[in-house]
């Protein structure tokens, strides 16, 4: 199998298991110049957020170009600029001052403790690539799903299977998308989960049952391969039946699965 047919089988994989209603996608960062010169995405004219991008690239057609190249002249968001290594922190947003004025935290001590704790790319990136995991063939550095809690569950529950714990989650709901999603995990080489933050869920137009993750790429194949081990064990018959069948249409080898068998309700005496 080659990269991209790798790419393409994870994307319907994931979007199976996890229920996703939008797409896995990927995050590549672009050194140079030139790397952003190369890529082969749309650069929009008037600029967007990241995290609309990203929110952009979720809902590509087969077929549709949803992808985006931002340099810091086309990222419509100095924070995420700064969060992904195309601007430097301002010392305005490192002494928590920024934040003190917009009324987000009580005071300056709390404020610049959050400042002091965001984790931002420590390499300069010259721009960022965006687009639906499928379309990769190279590999992005990571990949940002937006799914709902339970599937968030079922995602975590597949990372606990090979590595175990899921330690270290970090969220402020401040710089979700680019920070807590981006180059937290990055930066840190960890899965994170974010609750997404007010900015984002109003130019991504997130739905309010929605959170993301953002996952290294060399987690991701472990983290599949968890959430396929623990169907038996993690889920109920109902769930079950219905992942059954959306396999069975997204054209994927379905596993063998004990409808009657999951680890809790001999243990609860609850209905299986």
């Amino acid at each position: 199998m080659d990269r991209k047919d790798r790419y393409i089988l994870a994307e319907k994989a994931l979007t199976e298991l996890l229920a996703l209603k939008r797409k896995p996608v990927g995050i590549k960062f672009l050194k140079t110049k030139e790397d952003y010169e190369k890529a082969e995405a749309q650069e929009p004219k008037t600029g967007l957020p990241y995290c609309t991008a990203v929110a952009k690239a979720g809902v590509a057609k087969t077929g549709e170009n949803r992808a985006y190249k931002l340099d810091v002249s086309h990222n419509r968001c100095a924070a995420a600029s700064t969060a992904l290594g195309m601007l430097p922190v301002s010392e305005y947003r490192l002494s928590g001052q920024m934040h003190v004025d917009l009324k987000v935290y009580k005071n300056l001590e709390v404020s610049r403790s959050v400042a002091h704790d965001m984790v931002y790319c420590s390499e300069e990136n010259y721009g960022v690539l965006i687009k639906p995991l499928s379309q990769y063939e190279d590999g992005p550095d990571l990949v940002i799903m937006i799914l709902q809690p339970k599937w968030a569950m079922r995602l975590i529950q597949g990372y606990a299977y090979n590595y175990g714990q899921l330690k270290d989650i970090k969220m402020a709901g401040m710089c979700a998308i680019c920070q807590e999603c981006t180059s937290y995990p990055l930066v840190r080489n960890h899965p994170n989960i974010s609750m997404l933050c007010a900015g984002t869920r109003c130019v991504g137009q997130w739905h309010e049952d929605e959170l993301a993750a953002g996952v290294p790429i060399e987690f991701l194949g472990g983290i599949i391969e968890g959430i396929w081990k623990t169907i038996d064990p993690m889920e109920n018959k109902a769930t079950k039946e219905k992942l059954i069948v959306r396999l069975k249409e997204a054209g994927l080898e379905v596993p063998e699965i004990d409808l009657t068998h999951n680890y809790y309700s001999k243990a609860y005496g609850i209905p299986k």
